[in-house]
């Protein structure tokens, strides 16, 4: 008995298991939220994560998609730290977004681009529970147009 093998076949079906395969990242936590284009001031994009395991290093990156309406190069953006034990701790962070030239920074094709920007490499939460982050725009405008979505993701890293 003879067995013929479409290639073309195979290819096709194996293909979105590959895909799949290559992108499993060490994904711990990742989360999005959609902004719609618009984030106003007063608008705080909340995220929690429950930590058990805290002698693992995690890199903590936050994740923008911006349009072409977004009129700045770079985005300010306050996050709010919430721990298990009650303690806070708040941030200002710098994302830049764009060359001194005006061309965008990122991934993607067409008017939306894509930033996952490495904030904290090697992190180790100290106390096992729940976090939760709050982000929160804060540039000098009350509605920043522009911002498609914000997020967070955790990813396990490799340990020291």
């Amino acid at each position: 008995m003879k067995i013929l093998i479409n290639t073309r076949g195979l290819i096709v079906l194996l293909l979105p298991l590959l895909f799949n395969l290559a992108c499993n990242n060490a994904s711990f936590y990742s989360k999005s939220i959609d902004l719609e284009g618009s984030w106003n001031r007063a608008d705080t994009a909340g995220f929690c994560v429950n930590v058990e395991d805290t002698g693992q290093p995690y890199n903590f990156y936050v994740d923008i998609r911006n349009n072409q309406d977004y009129r700045y190069s770079n985005l300010y953006i306050f996050m709010h730290t919430s721990f298990p034990n009650g303690n806070t701790m708040h941030d200002t962070i710098e994302f830049i977004l764009a060359k001194k030239d005006g061309e965008w920074i990122g991934r993607g094709m067409g008017s939306v681009k894509e930033n996952n920007i490495l904030v904290r490499p090697g992190l180790v939460f100290p106390v096992a529970g729940e976090y939760c982050f709050r982000l929160e725009q804060a540039m000098r405008v009350e509605d920043l147009q522009g911002i498609e979505d914000i997020g967070i993701r955790i990813e396990k890293a490799e340990a020291r």
